[in-house]
């Protein structure tokens, strides 16, 4: 145990380390923009909005890995519920899905909708 967690021990606090999650994936997508004639997505810690696309999605886990994001989802829409897992990498305002396991769609690049 380190010296600060020792003494904050000691005073009856308790800390806890989580690791720090990136959330730049997180928000509204759109392409090739974001009005209502556009492919429109939300993505977020609890749930990936498809809509666009007749689905939505709990979001089961998110990880950054070095430079992209894996998230994982559980999927509902026509069908049978489904397992998902999209690579997704944030360069400024443009995410781009690097890979689609699970439910496939285009388009691949969104731009982020303020």
């Amino acid at each position: 145990m380190n010296h600060i967690a020792g003494i904050a021990a000691f005073a009856g606090f308790a800390i806890i380390a989580l690791p720090a999650q990136a959330t730049e994936w997180i928000g509204r997508w759109g392409a090739p923009g974001c009005s209502a004639d556009d492919t429109v997505i939300g993505l977020d810690a609890k749930e990936l909005d498809f809509s666009t696309f007749e689905a939505s999605c709990r979001t089961l886990r998110a990880e950054r890995r070095r430079d992209v994001y894996e998230i994982a989802g559980e999927c509902h829409g026509e069908g049978r519920p489904m397992r998902v897992v999209f690579t997704v990498r944030v360069d400024g305002d443009t995410l781009s899905f690097i890979r689609q396991r699970g439910f496939d769609f285009s388009p691949k690049r969104f731009r982020r909708c303020r």
